[in-house]
């Protein structure tokens, strides 16, 4: 009995066990900072690519409308030459008024359209010559309009819709104007159909007829 004592007496004066360390919590990796529209999913993107060819698409309706002002101003003038050589035999007066109206609305129509052909041009080459690529991202509410330029990103636009001079839709392109000069296009063939009736929405422009 007593032996079982003095064994019950020593385990108890036994030392206990050294606690293990615990290493301190490791601190939470910074959160990285991310922008309003990249976590945005109901808005369209698309980039649009300053060149030769989307400058051409653009302007072909306009070109040939301008086309068709020198023909009928061309034509005029060959009129007006013809009237006046034969005046005298069909017995037309040389100062008749419509033969001046004749004269001066063809000549008026050949020379504007040369002028304004010739203006489209330079600018044209004013713009490909920054070789520059818009990429945006529309919203309901506005568009983010990113702008680069050989590789590199040069600025960011954030615009509402009603800051916009006006907004058309063209057979390809919808153009956005800032003023009554300057415009952002945006290909059309690059988007799929529901994304155009979105945007179409988002400029307020009537729906497309089927």
């Amino acid at each position: 009995m007593e032996e079982k004592d003095t064994e019950q007496l020593v385990s108890a004066e036994q030392p206990a066990p050294a606690p293990q360390p615990v290493s301190a919590p490791q601190p939470a990796p910074a959160p990285q900072p991310v922008s309003a529209e990249q976590t945005r999913t109901d808005g369209v993107r698309t980039s649009v690519a300053i060149d030769a060819e989307m400058q051409k698409r653009i302007n072909a309706p306009l070109r040939k409308n301008m086309l068709f002002v020198m023909a009928a101003g061309i034509v005029l003038l060959v009129a007006y030459i013809v009237l006046s050589v034969l005046a005298d035999e069909v017995g037309i007066p040389e100062d008749a008024f419509f033969l001046d109206v004749i004269l001066w609305v063809g000549a008026m129509g050949f020379g504007f359209g040369i002028v304004f052909l010739i203006t489209l041009g330079r600018v044209n080459q004013k713009q490909l010559a920054r070789g520059f690529i818009n990429h945006y991202e529309f919203y309901p509410e506005g568009v983010v309009i990113n702008d680069e330029r050989g590789g590199e990103h040069v600025s960011t636009a954030r615009l509402r819709y009603t800051d916009f001079e006006k907004i058309k839709e063209s057979k390809e392109f919808f153009l956005l104007y800032p003023n009554k000069v300057t415009y952002f296009p945006v290909d059309k063939r690059l988007l799929s159909q529901e994304e155009c009736e979105k945007l179409r929405s988002y400029f307020r422009l009537p729906p497309k007829k089927k």
